[in-house]
């Protein structure tokens, strides 16, 4: 049989050659071929291989005709091995058709029986020769015992098995659908509340580590990393369709900061801490609730945070609370509570709810800054490391606050003396205004930030004290955040007497020196509006008319040359008149004094060389020395009168002919009231005392 020809003429055969058994070596191999024959590659370098290639040119060129023998044979060697191959395939492939040859007649053979004519078509000639058709057959062993009836059984059997089969699967398609149905609802209810989230302005994203799981972002992104990376949470789908708000590990209880303030103590008031969320309320009401409380936890950390550069103020740490003093009489007291903590109210709610809303706006604030920092071109890289500072929150609050108590002692101050002054009758009453000079910040910052800047930086009050008609004090109050304090520039009107006898200071640094200040600069104000200046001579005797008063080099002193027919003495005497005006205070009272105090100042000549020469003397320019040494003055005689008490000042009323005081005197209590009921008696102007001085 010739088995090529039996092939058909499509059948692809490939006459590739086997692999060679010779195989390039692999790496290991060639490594250690190397070690063996070369030593290693300590000894290869690139000139010796540049030789060893050079050399082995030199010997090709030598030995081209052997090169060409053994090419032959590498030739005749590959041939051989293809041949070898082409009759390996090829005897595989005759075992195969003869398998498949052999596979055909035994079906063949066994279909003559039934089909002859189809089966003689491909039965080889030479097995039907030998064996002949027909003579294979194949049947059934046994036959089949199946009658109608059980037919007919068999297909309703089939009939209820389809029809249980179709009933199942009806049920299987309603159940999916009512789960469906009942999914679909639950999406539905899930997928409004996250609108309603995302429509109350929250941002609504994927979580980093489950891309298939929805979260809302309720932080600040200029908080610290610490709290920036809490604020995220997870938005799952409860069962029966509504939101649950998962913050994991990290979740904790909701936090307020709370504010309570004490005065000595005794606790006066405290801010709301409001009842914590309800676990059915809506999903933005938690979402708010823990944003509030990260908020809380950062304040609280930057206020610890701060507190430790401001122990100088009095800022202090005890027992997880932070103690920050307001004034001199009260205490803000901070601490971080659970919503819902009990907490007692008190007449000061208000300045706590206004403390706590301050810290609030000023944290809010510094993210600003944040934002700006990180928004702007970042500085030159530098080798030193860069120091983040803790936020200044309650050095604001307490710059504000001392701002605030410094306003409040300027209309204290002035408004006391324009009573005062006004109890004497003194002509023109005197009139101050105190206003507030907010900063203009720049134009380019957003308007939330320049309120801030208003109200926290640069600032300034102006106040104006006129007392005579020409004579006006201003007195502009800064108060500065590093360090925390208010310092008072002074200016005088330029027309004004005093300028020469009492100049103001450039800056005074403390409020007691402002108020001693003031109170010797109305007193030399009204000595000076009540003194004349006379010509030199025997006129300027009082010979029982009205006095002339005449200045001192004390501005605040005056005096007057009464006549030998007055005092009733050979020769004329002087007398003298010092005013002056302090503050008193007495718990829980303060006020404001103005005495006017007269005594003899001993014999006197009336020669007209000493009255020109004192009248010369007065016309000198006071220097700041002579102020410094009235105002020592002033403070001497103060506390040696207090410390003689109320029966001394009586015994001073009433201190020998043609001596005396006489106080005028303004209480104002903590409520603002002057007298109280029942107290106070009838004033007399300083007018008529000045005149019954001089007699």
């Amino acid at each position: 049989m010739n088995t090529m020809g039996s092939l058909p003429s499509d059948f692809a055969i490939s006459l590739k050659a086997q692999p060679s058994s010779k195989t390039n070596a692999n790496l290991p191999s060639l490594i250690e071929r190397i070690n063996i024959e070369r030593g290693g590659f300590q000894t290869i370098t690139e000139e010796s291989l540049r030789q060893e290639i050079a050399e082995a040119e030199l010997d090709n060129e030598d030995g081209d005709e052997d090169d060409t023998s053994d090419e032959e044979e590498e030739e005749l060697d590959r041939m051989k091995e293809l041949m070898t191959s082409r009759e390996e395939m090829l005897g595989q492939i005759e075992t195969a058709h003869q398998s498949a040859m052999f596979a055909l007649d035994f079906v063949s053979l066994l279909l003559s029986k039934d089909t002859p004519v189809q089966a003689s078509l491909s039965i080889s000639p030479a097995l039907r020769e030998l064996v002949g058709m027909g003579t294979l057959g194949a049947d059934k062993l046994h036959a089949p015992r199946i009658t109608d009836a059980q037919k007919q059984d068999n297909k309703q059997i089939a009939k209820g098995w389809k029809s249980q089969s179709l009933n199942k699967t009806v049920d299987s398609i309603l159940a999916s659908a009512s789960r469906l149905e009942k999914e679909i609802e639950l999406e539905t209810k899930y997928w409004q509340q996250v609108l309603a989230v995302s429509e109350s302005g929250w941002s609504v994203c994927r979580l980093p580590n489950e891309k298939h799981t929805l979260g809302v972002r309720f932080g600040f992104s200029e908080a610290s990393p610490a709290f920036k990376n809490r604020s995220l949470a997870a938005l799952r789908r409860n069962p029966d369709g509504s939101i649950s708000l998962d913050q994991g590990i990290v979740s904790s209880e909701p936090q307020i900061l709370r504010v309570r303030i004490q005065s000595g103590n005794k606790q006066t008031g405290s801010s709301a801490v409001p009842q914590p969320a309800a676990e059915n309320a809506p999903v933005e009401a938690l979402i708010l609730q823990a944003r509030n409380t990260i908020f809380a936890e950062e304040l609280w950390q930057e206020l610890n945070r701060e507190a430790r550069s401001l122990g100088s103020y009095g800022v202090q740490s005890k027992d997880d609370t932070l103690v920050c003093p307001l004034s001199a009489t009260k205490t803000a007291v901070f601490d971080l509570v659970p919503l819902g903590e009990a907490s007692l109210t008190g007449p000061d709610d208000s300045m706590a709810e206004g403390v706590f809303i301050s810290l609030n706006l000023l944290l809010s604030y510094a993210h600003r800054q944040n934002h700006r920092r990180r928004t702007q071109p970042p500085p030159p890289i530098s080798s030193q490391k860069k120091i983040i500072q803790p936020y200044n929150l309650l050095r604001f609050l307490l710059t504000r606050l001392k701002h605030q108590e410094t306003i409040g002692q300027l209309n204290h101050l002035l408004g006391s003396l324009c009573r005062v002054i006004e109890l004497a009758q003194v002509k023109p009453l005197p009139s101050f205004k105190v206003t507030f000079t907010p900063w203009t910040p720049p134009s380019h910052i957003s308007q939330a930030e320049r309120t801030m800047l208003s109200l926290i930086d640069r600032l300034e009050g102006i106040a104006t004290f006129s007392i005579t008609e020409t004579t006006t004090i201003t007195i502009t109050a800064r108060t500065t955040i590093f360090p925390i304090g208010s310092t008072f520039a002074l200016s005088l009107s330029p027309g004004s007497p005093l300028m020469s006898i009492c100049p103001p200071h450039p800056v005074l640094t403390s409020y007691p020196a402002l108020r001693d200040y003031i109170h010797y600069f109305t007193a030399c104000t009204i000595a000076t509006s009540i003194s004349s200046v006379g010509g030199s001579g025997i006129d300027d005797i009082n010979d029982g008319g009205q006095a002339v008063w005449h200045q001192t080099p004390h501005p605040t002193t005056l005096r007057t040359l009464l006549a030998p027919s007055v005092t009733g003495s050979k020769l004329p005497r002087t007398k003298q008149l010092s005013l002056s005006i302090q503050p008193l205070s007495t718990e829980p009272k303060t006020g404001v004094r103005m005495r006017a105090h007269w005594e003899w100042n001993g014999p006197e000549q009336p020669e007209h060389g000493s009255i020109g020469r004192r009248a010369s003397f007065e016309a000198t320019p006071l220097q700041k020395e002579d102020i410094q040494m009235a105002l020592e003055l002033e403070k001497e005689k103060k506390e040696k009168e207090e410390a003689e008490g109320e029966e001394g000042e009586k015994m001073r009323r009433v201190k020998g002919k043609g001596e005396g005081v006489y106080d005028w005197v303004m209480w104002e209590t903590e409520d603002g009231k002057g007298w109280d009921e029942g107290e106070g008696e009838v004033f007399r102007s300083l007018e008529s005392v000045v005149t019954d001085a001089g007699k």
